[in-house]
């Protein structure tokens, strides 16, 4: 079976840089809308021409008939020969004088037109001095005797304007095209720049520079906001990569030590094979050492699948007082078991949206951290009060706390303080809860409460 073939390119644009088609598609555009423009000026010039000579008709065909009124045929016939006189290659015209028997008495047409048969509608007749190229525009009157008269512009002069201002749109479409083109690939190239200096960054970090960034200008447009996110994922890829070294050492310092011991119980039992009595305490040691690898994997594997983000589909409206309230009983007897005491201030209702286990699990694991480092006879506070924007869970104990260089490696996968190496746990606990904090959009932070740990976590009402 074969693959699909891969679109090609149009030839006219295979090779061309995005500028250049950028500047060629800008350049469309223009020429686009300045030619159609060019031809709505053209079309309007030439109807405004246009009717300049129809009311121009009018206006002689008025001026001669008023002059028959005044003088008579005499008086029209003196004013036609002096217009006739007048006449140049630009301003053709045409009159007719004839009497009320057709007999013509002055102009220079020779023949009354067929198509001139009512006097209230302007005719264009076949140019005298052009033909072929421009036509007359024509109308006659009846003169009271009887007799007609008819008086004709010629269009040649709407012409001259209309070729005229067409080449003046034809230089100016190429110029335009020209100063386009030039200009749009100046903006498109200075425009792209950014993206440019995006792929030189981005290639010197394919190149090894894991710690180099796209430079920000300063200038706050959708370009500076591209490279922050940019740089801002690109601080997260280095941070996880960080905390998956980190956690690579730790796994190998946490999980050597049960392996070895189980490795260790094997080589002995096979040196000096176990008498009956021996052999369950043996396979119950090594399967504490086997449960707690197992434990640690899972704990692992649960915390990346929170940080898939993938459970947010989850996602439920719950009461998280009520959430706090039942982890509260549900670590009350490993409290009463170490002589600690559990103060609580939640209200009775506080309505969000999570995931209850993940939320049930986060909560769980600040209480018992809390619990396990706090001195017996001491007191753990939880606290849930509104915030800002949501709701802030506080825990506090009354233990050794943790120095302020150390807090954010805590939530780092399988640290843990060299204090704490023979306290119970996987060193997971703070790093769950920062990825529950996170897939909810809120956060956790660690302070000092004077004596030991605060621990506040900060959640938003809706997600």
């Amino acid at each position: 079976m074969t693959e699909p073939t891969p679109p090609v390119a149009p030839r006219a644009t295979r090779g061309l840089s995005t500028t250049a088609r950028l500047a060629l598609a800008n350049s469309v555009l223009l020429a686009t809308g300045f030619g159609l423009l060019l031809l709505l000026v053209t079309w309007l010039a030439g109807q405004y021409m246009l009717g300049h000579v129809e009311e121009s008709v009018d206006a002689e065909l008025d001026i001669l008939s008023a002059e028959y009124r005044v003088d008579g045929v005499r008086g029209v016939s003196g004013l036609i020969r002096q217009r006739l006189d007048m006449r140049s290659p630009n301003h053709d015209r045409l009159y007719r004088l004839e009497s009320a028997d057709g007999v013509m008495l002055i102009g220079n047409l020779d023949a009354w037109p067929a198509a001139a048969t009512r006097d209230d509608v302007l005719v264009r007749l076949p140019s005298l001095r052009h033909p072929g190229l421009t036509e007359v525009v024509a109308r006659w009157a009846r003169l009271p005797d009887g007799s007609r008269l008819l008086v004709g512009f010629d269009e040649y002069e709407v012409e001259q304007v209309r070729g005229d201002i067409r080449r003046a749109a034809l230089a100016s479409f190429g110029v335009m095209l020209i100063a386009s083109l030039i200009g749009g690939f100046l903006i498109t190239r200075a425009a792209l720049r950014p993206v440019e200096t995006m792929r030189r960054a981005a290639q010197q970090i394919m190149d090894g520079d894991l710690r180099h960034r796209i430079p920000v200008r300063g200038t706050a447009d959708e370009f500076d906001r591209l490279s922050q996110t940019l740089n801002g994922m690109l601080d997260r890829i280095d941070r996880l990569i960080a905390s998956v070294r980190g956690a690579t050492d730790n796994i190998a310092h946490d999980l050597r030590s049960p392996l070895t011991r189980h490795r260790a119980r094997i080589e002995a039992a096979l040196a000096v094979p176990p008498t009956g009595d021996e052999l369950p305490a043996l396979l119950e040691r090594n399967l504490a050492d086997i449960d707690q690898v197992l434990s640690t994997f899972q704990s692992l594997l649960r915390i990346a699948n929170v940080e898939s983000g993938l459970l947010r589909s989850e996602f439920r409206a719950l009461d998280l007082a009520a959430l706090t309230r039942d982890a509260i009983d549900f670590m009350e007897p490993m409290a009463d078991e170490r002589d600690i005491s559990l103060s609580a201030d939640v209200p009775a209702q506080a309505s969000m949206s999570g995931h209850r286990d993940l939320l049930f699990q986060a909560v769980i694991n600040l209480i018992d951290n809390a619990i396990k480092f706090s001195p017996a006879g001491g007191t753990v506070t939880i606290s849930l009060q509104p915030a800002p924007d949501g709701w802030r869970l506080e825990v506090a104990d009354q233990g050794p706390g943790i120095p302020e260089g150390e807090r954010a490696r805590v939530f780092e996968r399988l640290y843990r303080l060299e204090g704490a190496r023979n306290t119970p746990g996987l060193g997971l606990g703070l790093s769950l809860v920062q990825s529950v904090a996170r897939l909810h959009a809120g956060r956790i932070e660690l302070g000092a409460a004077t004596p030991g740990l605060r621990a506040v976590l900060t959640l938003p009402a809706g997600t």
